[in-house]
């Protein structure tokens, strides 16, 4: 790199433009030369086919609603809290992974609740949600399920 001076009175100062040149060429070189392809074969691979296949969507989340008199509704139907955590299992060992959200009326007993809480958790049950609504013109953290 030449260095340049200017006039008696300056430092001697590397010159950066050819630098800066050689950087710029360089940009539009590496630019032209890559391939924008979204997957790039090296080889023409003949793919079995299939009459069906599944859906990579992910499955609905199970619900479990609690009301006021602490009885329960798992999808729709009446379950006892003691046969809770085995259906949970079952279901866990059938599908795999398996999400719940809880629904419990105002008025439920927090005790009610927690034994729900701990029936998934004994399951194996990772996800599991509360099902809230939300007052309008508040914020705040918010919940995990809005109906």
């Amino acid at each position: 790199m030449p260095l340049v001076k200017l006039s008696d009175d300056d430092e001697i100062a590397p010159n950066l433009a050819p630098m800066i040149d050689v950087i710029l060429v360089l940009t539009i070189f590496f630019m032209c030369a890559t391939r924008f392809e979204d997957r790039p074969r090296a080889i023409d691979v003949d793919l079995p086919q299939v009459g069906s296949a599944a859906s990579a969507q992910p499955a609905q989340p199970l619900m479990i609603e609690v009301d006021a008199a602490g009885e329960l509704l798992f999808a729709g139907e009446p379950l006892a809290l003691a046969a809770l955590t085995p259906r949970l299992q079952m279901l866990r060992e059938e599908r795999g992974d398996v999400s719940v959200v809880v629904r419990g009326a105002r008025s439920a007993s927090h005790g009610t609740m927690a034994e729900v809480y701990q029936s998934c958790r004994a399951a194996g049950i990772r996800g599991v949600a509360i099902a809230v609504q939300t007052q309008p013109g508040r914020s705040g953290a918010g919940p995990v399920v809005n109906e």
